[in-house]
């Protein structure tokens, strides 16, 4: 017995699954964050401190102050985030860990950019 028509068009509805997911797979494995990054600390243009962030470093915190305002860091297992922020929007808190080159976080109130930098950086990406 040969294969019907129906059979046919699976087929290929399959392979093409397939196909899309082997890249998508291959993709992410490619772009993974490195073993070691450095965060750089600027703020109003200047750099503040660079802080080496490698896979398996045990927690620190940093506090930056800008004129009255205060942004709380904690850097941890190859990754950094703002934890804590007086300004009013707290969208530098709400952005998370930072884990792959070339991820940011910014709080304007203060200041302040949080830039990750590493040996795959990324500049743009398409979907």
């Amino acid at each position: 017995m040969g294969m019907k028509r129906g059979d046919r068009a699976m087929l290929g509805i399959l392979m093409v699954i397939l196909v899309a997911s082997g890249v998508v797979w291959g993709t992410r494995s490619m772009t993974a964050a490195p073993d070691a990054m450095t965060a750089e600390i600027i703020q109003d243009g200047k750099l503040l401190q660079r802080v080496s962030l490698k896979k398996g470093d045990p927690a620190r915190e940093f506090a930056i102050e800008y004129k009255g305002g205060r942004n709380r860091l904690k850097a941890e297992d190859g990754k950094i985030a703002v934890i804590e922020a007086d300004c009013p929007d707290k969208d530098c808190v709400k952005r998370g860990w930072l884990k792959r080159p070339g991820d940011s976080a910014i709080c304007l109130p203060h200041r302040l950019v949080i830039r990750l930098t590493g040996e795959s950086e990324v500049d743009g990406v398409t979907w």
